[in-house]
């Protein structure tokens, strides 16, 4: 056997180089593609993308070689071997390892207590009894029972023969309703159960917990993304068209129930119910409305896009930068009125909640102040739980920002003592 020396072996290596490593099968994603619309994978998380991406990250889970991995991609796309290394050292792998740098961190929801009360194969099970009413007649349904609910409301309050009970009854009655929320919340999250069912996944979890003193339950819906956008806005309307139904049993209740106590209690139900309805439509916090607007826009992240889209109407423009035609789609005009009506919402917000709050420690300085000149009774009693519960309110409502004001104070108190 003839034997290679240096010199030649040198340059015999040169014209055979080392392929490159396919890196992208150094990490477990997945992908999906459902009514032209592309979706990453990766540890839990999803990512709406391109597709092209879509195709790169496809035949990145066969090919070993980066070169391997480029020939696939030739009939696709003309891109160079360098270009296609950029996109997926600049574009893929970021998103990879941030992914893996956060996963173990608890998202920041706003929840101050939760904890998950079914798991995905209970939730299912409870759920597949309602998946029926998801049909292919779903969204005809879903706005005849919105006008059949809107038509009702303004003749319900008739129906209540006695609304003026006594103030213990009362006080009976609003604590009563204020459970019944529970149940109203757990159909509400089943119907989204049922709907994610119905279009073909499973929710991961169903979990209650707490705003301030507001009870708030939740389904785990981290798989939605893999289904098409009409079944998106199908499961994210689900629990609303439950709630839906639940308000023609409350008004029907209404007409049949005699007794003033048990009609205050229905009446105050449905009230919840209604006003749970309203406000998870409205778009502006993170509730079904809000993602109903963001499937139907075809926005993954609404906030973050508007924000994005605040930051470049107030700040100046970079003189160099290419000057691009302006966008007069329905799309970026809604984007642009939902923006308005977004920040406009905030201040209102914010402002309100400064009044709430320098109302509230008014008071209670003037009740701690009179204390002493009051005799003890019911009606000191009621005033002085209702101080107290502003100011858990106030405490729960507030925590987070406590929260972040402290680290910066302790942050500002290490710097000065280093």
């Amino acid at each position: 056997m003839p034997i290679i020396s240096k010199p030649f072996k040198s340059v015999y290596m040169n014209l055979n180089p080392l392929k490159t490593e396919n890196s992208l099968l150094n990490y477990d994603y997945s992908i999906t593609s459902a009514s032209n619309e592309f979706v990453l994978a990766y540890q839990g998380r999803y990512f709406k993308i391109g597709e092209f991406m879509y195709q790169i990250l496809r035949a990145g889970q066969q090919a070993k070689y980066l070169e391997d991995l480029h020939a696939q991609l030739g009939n696709v796309a003309n891109v160079s071997l360098a270009g296609l290394k950029e996109i997926i050292d600049t574009k893929i792998l970021p998103i990879f390892k941030t992914t893996a740098a956060t996963a173990s961190e608890a998202p920041d929801d706003g929840f101050w207590y939760k904890k998950q009360v079914l798991s995905s194969r209970q939730s299912t099970t409870l759920a597949k009894p309602l998946s029926f009413l998801f049909g292919k007649s779903f969204y005809f349904l879903f706005l005849l029972l919105t006008g059949v609910n809107i038509a009702l409301y303004s003749r319900t309050h008739s129906i209540v023969a006695n609304d003026d009970l006594p103030l213990g009854t009362e006080i009976l009655t609003w604590v009563a309703s204020y459970f019944s929320l529970f149940f109203i919340m757990f159909v509400h999250e089943l119907g989204h159960t049922a709907a994610a069912y119905k279009s073909g996944i499973s929710a991961r979890s169903i979990g209650l917990g707490f705003y301030t003193i507001m009870p708030a339950m939740y389904t785990d819906l981290t798989d939605v993304w893999t289904v098409s956008k009409s079944n998106r806005i199908k499961i994210n309307l689900a629990g609303i068209y439950i709630q839906l139904i639940i308000n023609l049993g409350l008004v029907a209740a209404l007409h049949t129930i005699s007794n003033d106590f048990a009609q205050s209690f229905v009446w105050k139900i449905y009230i919840f119910n209604s006003v749970l309805m309203a406000a998870n439509l409205v778009p502006l916090l993170k509730l079904d409305g809000y993602w109903v607007l963001s499937d139907f826009l075809g926005v993954p992240n609404l906030i973050k896009t508007s924000n994005q889209l605040l930051l470049n109407a107030v700040t100046k423009k970079d003189p160099f930068e290419e000057e691009k035609p302006r966008d007069y789609s329905l799309k970026k005009i809604l984007l642009v009125v939902y923006t308005i009506i977004r920040v406009s919402f905030i201040v209102f917000v914010t402002f309100m909640a400064f009044a709430f709050v320098y109302a509230s420690i008014l008071k209670t300085i003037a009740l701690i102040r009179y204390l002493p000149y009051l005799s003890f009774n019911f009606e000191t009693a009621i005033e002085v739980l209702k101080r107290v519960v502003t100011i858990v309110i106030i405490s729960l409502f507030t925590r987070k920002y406590r929260k972040l004001f402290s680290n910066v104070i302790l942050k500002r108190v290490k710097w000065y003592r280093a």
